[in-house]
């Protein structure tokens, strides 16, 4: 260490030394402080089951994410005020209570997956090689089961049936369900963060009454109120049609039911048909390839829980498999999707009915 008579010496001979100290000291103190991007540009992923608050509404508040986001490496409270993190007991409380952080030997640590942007493009490359494999070997099958549906009456509602019902529905009773990969206060199941968005198409699926109305979305706002959809769910479970009247006003504009309440779209039943037939061997032939290739996963990326790790990889896989089939042209991108203003009478196209459920 310098003593005060050296400095002095250097300050006399070399007065810009103390200026490049000073600006290497205010550069660290910056880098410490830079504001990491914000959360809405990040691609966040909840495939959870909820009894309260979901992940997000642990993660959004304040400066929280900028705490989860710098705990993917383990820091005390100290060390990351140190940073020029603002960081409050509550704060940290509060992101254990969500199941999002944990302490170990007096340092925090995110229970997350966050991926930077190379563990994001490597996890998309290894999922695009595995959805290449699986595609091969199952195409024939994904065309009979795009026949199937079509001679059902319905080929305008492939893409929600071969995505909502077998790839985001079918495919995880194979793989593993909600409370399966973790249990937290107030919801069960996983959650992860990745650097970016995907490109390409992307949709999701919500479910409504007992999670046997089931709605394919892109924006979830093209379908009427959550009360009025579980209503309908209600009254098809009940009665197989829609018999309110008011119901049948609400439910019209959209394309859902006929003026009897008759509906306008396919009802799922319990049974051994061709449409089961083809979804159970392509979810079994899907969930076997996807497995044996989960080995190194949580090793790779730094995640503690390989049943996380299965679903991370999966998610991406099952877009994958969707740009195949849409590129093939197996599958087609319904008219809503395109246009919602102009199509929302065809809500029909990306809604259908399951008797049972759909985690069944």
């Amino acid at each position: 260490m310098m003593n005060k008579t050296k400095i002095k010496r250097y300050m006399k001979h070399y007065p810009d030394l103390l200026l490049l100290f000073a600006l290497l000291s205010v550069t660290t103190m910056i880098k410490a402080q830079i504001s990491i991007r914000p959360y809405s540009e990040w691609e966040a992923t909840q495939f959870v089951a909820v009894n309260g608050h979901q992940p997000e509404d642990y993660v959004t508040p304040d400066n929280n994410w900028e705490i989860l986001y710098n705990l993917r490496t383990p820091r005390t409270q100290a060390e990351l005020r140190e940073m020029g993190i603002k960081c409050s007991d509550s704060q940290l409380l509060l992101l254990e209570v969500g199941g999002l952080v944990s302490k170990t030997k007096g340092k925090w640590e995110a229970t997350i997956p966050i991926l930077d942007k190379e563990q994001t493009n490597s996890l998309r490359s290894l999922s695009k090689e595995i959805a290449e494999s699986m595609y091969v070997k199952t195409k024939a099958d994904f065309i009979s089961l795009a026949q199937t549906i079509s001679e059902m009456g319905f080929k305008n509602n492939v893409l929600s049936l071969v995505f909502s019902y077998l790839l985001d529905g079918k495919m995880w009773t194979k793989l593993v369900l909600f409370e399966d990969v973790d249990n937290y206060t107030s919801w069960s199941g996983c959650y992860w963060v990745l650097y970016e968005s995907r490109n390409g198409f992307a949709c999701g699926t919500n479910g409504f009454g007992e999670q046997n109305l089931i709605l394919t979305y892109i924006n979830s706002g093209i379908a009427p109120d959550n009360d009025i959809m579980d209503h309908c769910a209600d009254e098809i479970a009940q009665f197989g049609k829609v018999t309110d009247a008011k119901l049948v006003s609400q439910l019209k504009p959209y394309g859902l039911v006929d003026d009897n309440g008759d509906v306008l779209f396919p009802i799922i039943k319990k049974r051994q048909d061709r449409f089961h037939q083809i979804t159970e061997k392509l979810a079994n032939s899907i969930s076997a390839e996807l497995k044996n290739n989960c080995g190194s996963l949580a090793s790779q990326y730094g995640i503690d829980n390989e049943k996380v790790a299965m679903v991370m990889l999966y998610h991406e896989i099952m877009w994958d498999l969707v740009d195949n089939l849409i590129q093939d042209r197996i599958i087609f991108t319904p008219a809503i999707f395109k246009d919602e203003e102009s199509n929302k009478e065809r809500l029909n196209e990306v809604v259908f009915f399951i008797e049972g459920g759909l985690m069944q």
